[in-house]
């Protein structure tokens, strides 16, 4: 798990996401299609939370998951950065397969996208 840990420590995922736009875009417009219009989400391998963030902009309250320390650090700054950590219901360092210590039931929707959908199968 180290190495996958250290490999998306040094991987600019934010930056990814706005030079390539078009996997946000698309991923964005049907988040907004299908996500209820409020309420508690929990993005779980958010990486650096650029979809957490946009969630946050929008008043849902969101919870953060992340294998990579790094990663969550990163989300949370970027959330004290942006006005929003009242937002946030939590930044967690945890594998997106065991969610030890995020509460049972207590979401309206879950996201997980990329890398870590491979784990849920």
């Amino acid at each position: 798990m180290k190495n996958v840990i250290d490999y998306y420590a040094k991987f600019d995922e934010w930056g990814r996401l706005d030079r390539e736009p078009i996997e946000f875009t698309v991923n964005w417009h049907y988040m907004r299609k299908y996500l209820p219009r409020e309420g508690y989400v929990l993005d779980n391998g958010a990486g650096p939370g650029k979809y957490a963030m946009e969630l946050a902009k929008l008043g849902y309250k969101v919870t953060l998951s992340d294998l990579t320390p790094k990663l969550v650090e990163l989300a949370k700054d970027k959330a004290s950065e942006l006005g929003l950590a009242e937002m946030f219901n939590g930044f967690h360092t945890l594998n997106a397969t065991s969610l030890e210590g995020i509460p049972d039931a207590t979401y309206d929707a879950s996201l997980m996208f990329g890398t870590s959908l491979s784990l849920a199968g």
